[in-house]
């Protein structure tokens, strides 16, 4: 399994938004398109959430007093 890569999935992402607003797709292709952008944003939101917490994690981790 290769790592996940945020630009990637927003990138294509992108694509089928534009691919979707052409108009030009059957109902089968639009099906498709949205279960894989689904996915996207599902791992998109998670990734999101796992950079939050290391952020918050580091902050947490400067704001100690030093010992």
């Amino acid at each position: 399994m290769s790592k996940f890569n945020y630009k990637k999935a927003m990138d294509r992402l992108n694509e089928i938004v534009t691919e979707m607003e052409s108009g030009d797709l059957d109902i089968d292709k639009i099906s498709a398109l949205v279960k894989e952008s689904g996915i996207l944003l599902k791992a998109c939101k998670k990734a999101l959430s796992e950079t939050e917490n290391e952020i918050n994690e580091v902050i947490d981790d400067t704001e100690k007093p030093s010992e």
